[in-house]
């Protein structure tokens, strides 16, 4: 079945393009024709391959129009509230799904939604189809990939919601006892615990904070906090067992198994791993009454058939990828595992396959791979399968029906989870756990699958195990040398929204220079529209285009100045990379807003340089230097940071937020120098403060880069700025309109290339 199913997976790749994806089921041919010798496996799978593929297309969903008339749905249990904002897939009345967002329009109607579970209720609403946004760099969020990864047609935006009503059916039902199930978690277990509790047993880790999630994706075990194989597998065995041990027959535990698990699924949020193991799971208790005969590997490979043919889009979820991709490697490998002689070893084998058959996928989705996890899991696999998992479930059924007991066993049980909790955190501060190579070029990310599978292939032979070290070795080498082999100069200014931040890369990755990290600007108080959780420019979009092109160590973060749209991602940025140095404008570390900053530059030993006119440094061939400020007191946008880098009869300029005072000082200083073929970053995102005319004449830059907002409500770029630029000559590319621009510099000469 294996040779059946992944001609569907690529033909489902193919449906959704290029099409010319199907080529790639030209490599089944030799194994096929001369390793299986069977012409019929051979027939059959090319006939998977060619009908998958046209009714995969056939499915594909095309976009309707909901511009006039009004749109009736229904959200999922994946809708959110964000603010002032609801939002989340939905699925319309025409059995489209859409991403669908609405803006309360007062408190009192955020409070009743609030009080509500939005996925039991029937909406109709007037709106209109908007455009996603677009992506801010190769590695950041892309709403366009989100939804086709989810089978969505679009983001509807709600203007105004004409009707509500009680939805009807099981799936309704299904979802409300979920939700009753959550709210009796919030309700009846300690807060330490409730997140915990959401996410083992119902499969919601929404609630979970971006510290306990760093520090699960650093040690590598985020997937046991996710309801996964071993997860439901675990599940079947405690259910199975008591049963029978009350004396129910084994063929009608079985049989109440099939039917259960399958709705435990949709409670459980029905992830791609869920769905996964509960099919697999239910076919193996087919397999064991006797009313099937199947093998492991079949049953994982009619499983992906099924789910695939039945939502094609779920082959794009890196869920689905990491789940089936590690139940098929365990299957194949059964031979080296029964080879562990004891259980310690088998656990790490298990974890070691796994590890290695996922980091392709890993590498492409995340940029980069948990070191740790090959050994730390050998202490959390049991940990969670003897105690985390089962008391859990014995918490949530005894605060159900005696509450008492729950009451006396959280007096036990918190405590401990708390130490365990400050254990996790304590492992997950080890320095050096993380492999970032940044993502891999495609034929790297191919070279390294092959490798893969030749190393399996050795493994399950008993072959040398120094070839088997070295098929490992050899991709991941290249992997990591991919960027010291560039010998260009990139600087990249990346759209960050309203602010700035520029990533400065040096030929061969001799240096990484970031000025600025951008942030985002709060005005007055937190109100009922106020996230929670706010969008961290840093972590969201600069920290995940470092880490994509396998940056781990920054030489010089340069902050301009002290405003948050320039400094606000440095904490972020801190904490999930190294940095050698801090350089600041004079006297602004004593401004409130760079309060964090500082503290964190104590805590991981950063050393922070005031940098005024005049210092600088070299890097071979390029000349960083310091045109301002002068020292003296702190004077916000005209205290910023002015770096000059020339290279090969190029100079950049980095204004910060400089304005015409500044530039008018610039000129009097310097009106004399010859900056040669200037590209400017021009200051104060385009606002008619900075970019004054005398500014521009004497520079007559070559090209200017605006970083701004899009449809920013401070209306910049200003027109009288562009009006001055287009006086003199000067194109002009704004991280609004192009996204993430780079200039690549090499012997004098660059390219321009921006995301959109």
């Amino acid at each position: 079945m294996m040779y059946i199913a992944i001609p569907v997976a690529v033909s489902a790749f193919a449906a959704y393009g290029p099409v010319y994806l199907l080529l790639l089921n030209i490599c089944w041919i030799p194994i096929l024709l001369f390793v299986k010798r069977d012409f019929l496996t051979f027939t059959l799978s090319a006939f998977a391959a060619v009908s998958s593929y046209f009714f995969i297309s056939s499915s594909i969903p095309e976009m309707a129009d909901y511009s006039s008339d009004p749109i009736e749905f229904i959200w999922t249990d994946s809708v959110k509230f964000d603010g002032g904002k609801v939002k989340g897939f939905a699925k319309t009345s025409t059995g489209n799904r859409m991403y669908v967002t609405y803006e309360m329009q007062s408190e009192v109607e955020k409070n009743r939604f609030q009080l509500e579970h939005l996925p039991s209720y029937t909406f109709v609403a007037e709106g209109s189809i908007v455009d996603p946004l677009p992506a801010s760099h190769p590695f950041s969020f892309d709403m366009r990939r989100y939804l086709q990864m989810n089978g969505a047609t679009g983001v509807f935006e709600a203007v105004r919601l004409l009707e509500s009503r009680k939805s009807t059916g099981p799936l309704t039902q299904l979802s409300d006892w979920r939700h009753q199930a959550k709210q009796h978690i919030q309700q009846a277990f300690p807060e330490p615990l409730r997140t915990e509790a959401e996410a083992l047993l119902l499969g919601d880790r929404s609630g979970m904070d971006e510290d306990l999630s760093k520090a699960y994706r650093t040690l590598g075990i985020t997937h046991l906090f996710a309801i996964s194989g071993l997860h439901v597998g675990l599940m079947t065995y405690l259910l199975r067992l008591v049963l029978i041990r009350l004396s129910v027959r084994v063929e009608t535990v079985d049989t109440l198994l099939i039917v259960l698990l399958p709705c435990y699924a949709v409670l459980a949020g029905g992830a791609p791993s869920v769905w996964r193991a509960v099919s697999v799971t239910v076919l193996l208790l087919l397999t064991a009454s006797g009313k099937l005969n199947i093998r492991m590997d079949d049953a994982l490979a009619l499983s992906a058939i099924f789910f695939i043919l039945l939502a094609p889009y779920v082959i794009f979820q890196p869920g689905f990828q990491l789940s089936y991709a590690a139940a098929i490697a365990l299957v194949y490998s059964s031979g080296s595992l029964l080879q562990g002689k004891s259980a310690l070893l088998t656990s790490f084998l298990v974890t070691s396959i796994t590890q290695i058959a996922l980091s392709p996928i890993l590498l492409f989705h995340f940029y980069e791979l948990s070191i740790s996890s090959f050994f730390v899991n050998l202490l959390y696999v049991p940990l969670y399968s003897i105690i985390i998992l089962p008391m859990n479930v014995l918490l949530f059924v005894s605060s159900l029906i005696v509450p008492p007991l729950a009451s006396f066993l959280f007096m036990i049980y918190t405590p401990l989870r708390s130490w365990m909790g400050a254990v996790t955190e304590f492992l997950a501060a080890l320095p050096f756990q993380l492999w970032t190579p940044g993502k891999p070029v495609p034929i790297l990310a191919s070279f390294s699958v092959v490798c893969i599978l030749l190393f399996f292939i050795t493994l399950e032979r008993k072959w040398s195990w120094k070839r088997g070290i070295l098929l490992l070795l050899l991709p991941a080498t290249l992997i990591q040398g991919q960027p010291f082999l560039n010998p260009n100069i990139s600087v990249t200014f990346l759209d960050v929204g309203q602010g700035d931040s520029i990533v400065i890369q040096m030929p061969y990755r001799k240096s990484v220079y970031v000025i600025d990290s951008g942030g985002r600007v709060s005005f007055g108080d937190k109100t009922w529209r106020t996230p929670e959780q706010p969008f961290e420019v840093g972590r969201k979009i600069v920290v995940p285009f470092l880490k994509g092109q396998g940056i781990t160590k920054v030489d010089k973060l340069i902050l301009t100045h002290a405003d948050s749209d320039h400094i606000e991602g440095a904490d972020e940025l801190i904490e999930e990379l190294r940095v050698k140095e801090i350089h600041i404008a004079p006297e602004s570390d004593q401004q409130l807003t760079m309060e964090s900053v500082v503290r964190l530059a104590m805590e991981y030993n950063i050393p922070i340089f005031p940098i005024s006119e005049g210092m600088g440094w070299s890097d071979d061939d390029a000349q960083f230097l310091y045109l301002g400020p002068e020292k003296g007191e702190y004077m916000g946008n005209d205290s910023s940071l002015v770096l000059l880098m020339m290279v090969e009869g190029l100079s950049f300029l980095f204004t910060g937020d400089m304005e015409a005072e500044g530039e008018n000082r610039l000129i009097n200083r310097y009106g004399k120098a010859n900056f040669q073929n200037v590209i400017l970053k021009a200051g104060h995102h385009g606002s008619r403060t900075s970019s004054t005319e005398n500014f521009i004449q004497f520079l007559l830059p070559e090209l200017a880069i605006i970083s701004a907002g899009r449809d920013n409500r401070y209306g910049h770029p200003h027109q009288e700025v562009m009006d001055t630029f287009q006086k003199y000559g000067i194109p002009v590319l704004s991280t609004a309109e192009s996204g993430s621009i780079t200039i690549s510099i090499q012997h004098g000469d660059y390219a321009i290339e921006t995301m959109h």
